[in-house]
């Protein structure tokens, strides 16, 4: 399904009473086509003098409806940032982003409401495959020492800083740089810093048929 704002407020109503006590305050639910996530909470931190976080404003709770997911998968997803929300509101602090406290509620609502929410969501090869979506990709094939091959698709303005971060890597044996409109190269994140993604070498060569190399 692909929800709509209205249904969305509707469950996290429902949720808020059934899991957070009705703790949570209503925030803003907005709709996103992004890629990179299925759904993510934002807030503005507000710091002390000290540039101590002393509390959290200006909540707004994203859910992206590029993919076409069941809809017990969209309801994990609410509760999900509904826990980030919890948190955040709280001033409770953990151990990472999905540190133990975040796990310890995730797992008692699991288990006391028959959920199956887990830490981030893996979409599987069909919803990739539906991206179908022309764009614009600049990317690294690199060569790995040890053999294998990897795939960095990059955002235009960080070529140069990842290109050179690679060329300093011992992982990296060589790297080959193009750009290409093949909406395969979707399903990959475009990253900022220099990540590596191993790619089976065959499936990649058949995209990089009408791909443009590029020279620097």
């Amino acid at each position: 399904m692909k929800p709509t704002v209205e249904y969305l407020e509707e469950r996290f109503d429902t949720f808020n009473g059934m899991c957070f006590g009705g703790a949570l305050p209503r925030i803003p639910i907005k709709l996103s086509n992004a890629r990179s996530f299925v759904g993510r909470l934002q807030y503005r931190p507000v710091r002390d003098w000290r540039g101590r976080v002393v509390r959290r404003e200006d909540f707004v709770l994203r859910i992206s409806t590029r993919f076409d997911l069941p809809e017990a998968e969209v309801e994990d997803t609410l509760i999900h940032e509904m826990i980030h929300y919890w948190i955040a509101l709280e001033g409770l602090k953990d151990s990472s982003t999905h540190g133990k406290l975040f796990r310890a509620k995730m797992k008692e609502i699991n288990e006391r409401h028959g959920r199956h929410l887990s830490i981030s969501h893996k979409s599987t090869p069909e919803e990739l495959d539906r991206d179908t979506h022309v764009r614009d990709h600049w990317f690294c094939v690199s060569q790995l020492a040890d053999g294998r091959t990897a795939l960095t698709v990059v955002a235009k303005p960080r070529i140069a800083r990842i290109k050179r971060a690679f060329s300093w890597s011992p992982t990296v044996r060589s790297q080959t740089w193009y750009h290409s409109t093949d909406p395969w190269f979707n399903r990959f994140p475009r990253c900022r810093t220099p990540k590596l993604f191993p790619v089976e070498t065959e499936t990649l060569r058949l995209h990089l048929v009408d791909a443009e190399a590029l020279e620097f």
